[in-house]
């Protein structure tokens, strides 16, 4: 009898695992409209499939519900039927989503972990103001630059989004000198203007940029040249470096802010 029973209760298993395993096949290669039937549907909640809860996570400037709300159904609303390549697609048409992962949570939750975009640049043209990430892929757009912004490099320029690699490679010359860098604007598409957090202008040449950016860092270890009377470096000319001073006034009008 009692081999019976334990016989009995390995087949049940196998049973059980059969159709589940049967289950998962009709999810996977059945047609979609075989998972619109209502019975079809009806079977699956009263199994336990039933869509209960969705969980997001990582998300922190994207609501739950901006999120919740993009989540595609195949015309039922049991947990095998939410589209999973959709709803991927439609969540990270969100400028702020990097990256969306959906997956299946048995018996009942759907769960979604985005991963969001690390605003890294601030884009100035004329008066909008608009958040990049590291690749100068727009954000959004943002009407002042609050706290959590201000320490981000102001970029301009027309076409100043695509050359931010270029921009990158010269200031690995250096962290410190580019850290300290504030705002950088691509003249004529060509060559670059930057300015340093002591309002000092540095005018780089078009060809080897990275160079001139490296002699100015030489003569800030040496002699701490980057200091408060310098108006603008030019070295713009491969042989040569312009050096502007602030006059008396400009001093005067920066000591007293």
């Amino acid at each position: 009898m009692k081999k019976l029973f334990i016989k009995f209760k390995i087949n049940t298993k196998k049973i059980l695992l059969i159709s589940f395993l049967f289950l998962i096949s009709i999810i996977l290669f059945f047609p979609e409209h075989i998972l619109k039937l209502n019975k079809v549907n009806v079977l699956f909640k009263n199994l336990g499939f039933e869509l209960n809860y969705i969980e997001v996570s990582g998300n922190k400037t994207v609501s739950k519900d901006d999120i919740i709300k993009k989540v595609v159904f195949k015309n039922c609303d049991n947990l095998f039927c939410v589209n999973l390549k959709q709803s991927k697609n439609e969540i990270e048409k969100n400028n702020w989503v990097k990256s969306a992962k959906l997956k299946y949570s048995l018996p009942s939750k759907l769960s979604i972990v985005i991963e969001e975009e690390k605003p890294t640049f601030l884009l100035k043209e004329n008066k909008n103001i608009t958040l990049l990430n590291l690749e100068g892929k727009k954000i959004q757009d943002i009407k002042i630059i609050s706290k959590d912004y201000k320490n981000l490099l102001i970029l301009s320029g027309d076409g100043v989004e695509n050359k931010i690699f270029n921009l990158l490679n010269i200031f690995s010359v250096s962290t410190v000198l580019s850290e300290n860098i504030k705002e950088a604007t691509l003249v004529s598409s060509r060559r670059w203007s930057l300015k340093h957090s002591s309002n000092i202008i540095i005018e780089l040449p078009e060809d080897n940029p990275s160079k001139a950016f490296y002699k100015i860092v030489e003569l800030e270890n040496k002699y701490g040249f980057l200091n408060e009377r310098l108006k603008k470096i030019d070295l713009r000319i491969s042989d040569r470096m312009i050096i502007q001073l602030k006059n008396k006034s400009e001093l005067l009008k920066e000591n007293d802010v």
